[in-house]
C-alpha cells in the first residue's frame, strides 16, 4: 500500500474488476479482491509477511475450501488469557499461543508482533484471534474466534 504498490494498476490493465481494496483491519489492511474477465476470483495479498499470512488464513483458504464444495468449519472459540489494548478503530487480528486453563478450557495468550513484517515472532504462536473493531480494551476472559495457522 503506497506509491510503490503497482498491483492494483496491473490487475486493472489485465481487466480484473475491483470488488474491494483495503479492509478496516490490522494487519492486512491493503488486501485487494476482484473478479477476472472469466469470472475467477483474484486475491492480491498485502506485502508484509504477517499481513499476508493473516489474510491467507482468514479469507483465501476459506474461499478455496468453499470453491471446492467443502462445508465451512465450525468456529473455534477461545478466551483471552490477558487484557489487550488496541487504539485503532480496526478489526484486530492478534497472534496468540494456546494453553489449557485449570478446567481444560482453551486460553489464548496474546503474542503481538512488533510490525506486520515481524514474521519471526509468529514462530511460537498457534494462530490469531479476531477482535472486533470499536473497542480499545479487550478484557481478560473475553471470548474470541480463533483462526489456526
Amino acid at each position: 500500500m503506497g506509491q510503490y504498490d503497482f498491483v492494483p494498476e496491473a490487475l486493472e490493465k489485465l481487466g480484473v474488476k475491483l470488488v474491494f481494496h483495503r479492509i478496516e483491519q490490522r494487519p492486512g489492511r491493503p488486501m485487494w479482491f476482484g473478479i477476472s474477465k472469466t469470472s475467477k476470483p483474484v486475491f492480491a495479498l498485502p506485502g508484509n509477511p504477517v499481513s499476508t499470512l493473516v489474510c491467507l488464513t482468514r479469507y483465501v483458504i476459506p474461499a478455496l475450501k468453499h470453491a471446492m464444495g467443502l462445508e465451512p468449519e465450525a468456529p473455534e472459540m477461545v478466551s483471552l488469557a490477558g487484557r489487550v489494548e488496541f487504539q485503532a478503530d480496526l478489526v484486530y487480528f492478534l497472534p496468540v499461543k494456546l494453553s489449557p486453563d485449570r478446567a481444560g478450557m482453551r486460553l489464548a495468550t496474546p503474542r503481538p508482533t512488533n510490525t506486520s513484517g515481524d514474521f519471526v515472532s509468529l514462530a511460537e504462536t498457534d494462530g490469531f484471534v479476531e477482535l472486533p473493531r470499536g473497542q480499545e480494551v479487550y478484557q481478560e476472559g473475553m471470548v474470541a474466534r480463533l483462526f489456526r495457522w
